[in-house]
């Protein structure tokens, strides 16, 4: 038996007929849709396993990094070490020169003494004193010693000494009497020239030095 549908039933069939291509066109795109979101969530899984993979690379390095720089600190912490250790014995063996420096001085200077002039030379005075160009005093000095020959005679000694150097420059004159007269005469010419050389030596020198107790022995020790 055929089965009598209503012309309402009809109607509703030919609509949902009418809109089935609109719904399968839709089930396309949506199938479509998800294959590009499977694509795209297949190529987030590829780019989050590279970014891992370069994440691990990049922690491999930065321990390698980590343990190159321990090493280098380690190699710098030996290296100031042995520099230390070096510089102590460096000073200790300064300090042993220094000490045998000393003592070769001081027995200089005892051999100085012992070859000083009998008398003594009386000290008459600074009579000129310049400075060298770091300070350094350059004094002109007169010394007056008696020298017994048979005659008494008077040993005249101009020095001219600079404490920073060391050098010197010296002009003498043995005089029967030391009188007024005779100093003036030999200060106007010897004098005068050694006068000359120590303001030509402090225009020059640039020494200071700690060896002037030896320096002034020398000086008034005839030969040294």
């Amino acid at each position: 038996m055929y089965r009598i549908i209503s012309t309402s039933r009809l109607t509703e069939l030919e609509a949902h007929a009418s809109a089935l291509p609109m719904a399968r066109a839709q089930c396309d795109r949506a199938e479509k849709d998800l294959e590009e979101e499977k694509a795209r969530a297949a190529d987030l899984t590829a780019a989050l396993e590279t970014a891992n993979a370069q994440l691990a690379n990049l922690r491999k390095h930065t321990a390698a990094e980590i343990e190159l720089a321990r090493s280098a600190a380690q190699r710098t912490r030996q290296q100031t070490n042995t520099l230390i250790t070096e510089a102590q014995k460096q000073a200790k063996n300064i300090e042993a020169r220094a000490d045998a420096k000393a003592r070769e001085l001081r027995a200089e200077i005892e051999q100085l003494k012992a070859q000083l002039p009998d008398p003594l030379p009386s000290q008459q005075g600074v009579l000129a004193r310049y400075e060298n160009l770091v300070g350094a005093d350059i004094d002109l000095t007169l010394y007056i010693t008696e020298a017994p020959t048979g005659m008494t005679r008077v040993q005249m000694l101009l020095v001219l000494l600079c404490t920073g150097c060391g050098n010197r420059e010296e002009e003498s004159r043995y005089v029967y009497d030391d009188c007024p007269e005779a100093r003036e005469a030999f200060l106007t010419y010897e004098g005068a020239k050694l006068k000359r050389c120590g303001q030509t030596h402090a225009e020059t020198c640039r020494a200071v030095t700690l060896q002037h107790t030896l320096a002034s022995l020398r000086a008034i020790v005839p030969g040294t």
